[in-house]
């Protein structure tokens, strides 16, 4: 922390304290507090205080000074001592709750509260605030309060500003979150954790140029694993796909034990169709991480898009005996068969899982998706089993958007379209990545003669084009406490 800072805001209530009528002794006083003579001022504050016993002026100034001088407890102390006496005079409460901050005093958030009810639109103030509101999970609000704050944000101590950009930008608010990390870093320097923060949060805010320009000129960085695998994504965001290849095959030069860089690396091959330079890649991490199952799950994505499914299914074989209780590798397993077997042999293989695993909603999801793919029609046993099949797969895990679009394409069968649209929406909420939810709710739409819906869901389609798979998780670094 820097008690400078902190304190540079404090003094703004000084300015207003130096009022003609104010004695010269007091005037003298806040001079000295302005001029940063802590002992000096103390020393005539003091004095102040046996002569005007009762002024909260003198006993603010003397929270002034102390919080100058570095002593937050006694300020602490000095600021509460006003407000015993005279509860609603703000500059006490505002210096109050701001030395509370610095402290992590429990108080610190209910004095932000008091002080808000008298001046709300207090840029400091709001600056903390919006703290509270994200700890609140309330990002809407933080993001009002922060609209209030402006620049004040640089006038927090650092600790807490961490603090705000880690919240922002785990709550989604990726913009706000790079602003407040660019301050930090003009504030206590580019230091390997700020600068990464800073990064990912432009790049999770779409801002690819912007992660390049950070990383690439952050020397200091070269060497950090997490730095050229963001890298390298940003290059590949922004249509600039050598680089970003260069950057991952540096990654892997200097660690070859990190799965990530060989996925990475994997996915910008299937994204362009190199499903042969793909499996190279991934066969080369396998080499180094042999009991890798995201690498052997992503092998044999790579063959079952080769067209090579009996090979997929080995690797997705091996890729489940690491992994016996996770859906995906069986589902994957599940897929390949589709691929290639008859259409009882996937039904009869998908009710023998199901009977093992009843719980899977991803199972549940691709029996029903099977029965449809057979040649379901409405009325028959098949199509009522999957609307089932489907609904099951909902009530087991209600985040998973495939069964909502399975069930929304059944009522467009049935010319349902009013039952199907919402179900599609809450696919596209679920799996905004999707291209299928859009695409329905379009034609729906467009059915329904609600042009400007349809055209929205249309330009929703465009982006996705552009735009191809974000990061899973916001590695942002928490700070510490």
């Amino acid at each position: 922390m820097r008690p400078a800072l902190c304190f540079g805001l404090i003094l703004t209530f000084v300015a207003a304290d130096l009022l003609a009528q104010d004695p010269p002794d007091y005037t003298h006083a806040a001079r000295l507090v302005q001029e940063q003579q802590w002992a000096g001022a103390l020393d005539e504050i003091q004095k102040l205080q046996e002569k005007y016993p009762d002024n909260p002026k003198v006993w603010n100034l003397e929270g002034l000074a102390l919080t100058g001088q570095g002593d937050y407890r006694k300020a602490e102390v000095a600021f509460q001592h006003v407000l015993a006496a005279h509860p609603s005079f703000f500059p006490a409460l505002k210096n109050l709750a701001i030395v509370e901050w610095q402290i992590k005093s429990p108080g610190a958030v209910n004095h932000t509260v008091q002080a808000l009810a008298i001046e709300p639109r207090d840029p400091v103030l709001n600056a903390y605030a919006a703290v509270v509101d994200l700890r609140r999970k309330d990002p809407g609000a933080a993001n009002q309060r922060l609209n209030l704050a402006g620049g004040a944000i640089s006038a927090m101590d650092l600790r807490t500003e961490a603090e705000l950009a880690y919240l922002l930008g785990t709550r989604g608010l990726y913009t706000n979150s790079a602003r407040v990390y660019r301050d930090l870093a003009a504030r206590g320097g580019y230091d390997s954790t700020v600068t990464y923060d800073l990064a990912l949060a432009e790049y999770l805010a779409g801002n690819y140029q912007n992660v390049i320009e950070i990383l690439e000129q952050a020397e200091s960085q070269r060497h950090s694993q997490d730095a050229l695998n963001l890298l390298a994504q940003a290059y590949e965001k922004n249509r600039q796909t050598q680089p970003a290849i260069d950057r991952l095959r540096e990654a892997i030069d200097l660690f070859p034990k990190d799965e990530n860089n060989y996925l990475d690396l994997a996915t910008i091959c299937i994204d362009h169709n190199s499903y042969p330079l793909g499996i190279e890649i991934v066969q080369l991490g396998l080499k180094n991480k042999p009991s890798s199952e995201r690498l052997l799950f992503q092998l044999g994505i790579l063959h079952a898009l080769s067209g090579e499914f009996d090979k997929a299914r080995d690797e997705f074989r091996r890729a489940k005996k690491l992994v016996p209780g996770k859906d995906l590798p069986v589902a994957a397993l599940e897929l390949a068969d589709l691929q290639q077997n008859g259409p009882k042999d996937n039904l009869q293989a998908l009710r023998h899982s199901l009977r093992q695993n009843d719980d899977s909603a991803i199972l549940w999801y691709l029996l029903g998706s099977s029965l449809m793919h057979n040649g379901s029609s409405p009325g028959t046993s098949d199509y009522r089993e999957a609307r089932a099949a489907f609904r099951k797969a909902i009530r087991l895990d209600p985040k998973l958007p495939y069964p909502y679009i399975e069930l929304g394409k059944m009522y467009e069968q049935e010319e349902r379209i009013l039952d199907a649209i919402p179900l599609f929406e809450k696919a596209a909420v679920l799996g905004p990545r999707d291209p299928s939810s859009y695409y329905h709710l379009a034609r729906d739409y467009k059915k329904l003669n609600q042009p400007q819906k349809a055209a929205q869901m249309l330009n929703k389609l465009k982006e996705l084009e552009l735009r191809s798979r974000e990061f899973e998780e916001v590695g942002l670094t928490q700070p510490a406490g």
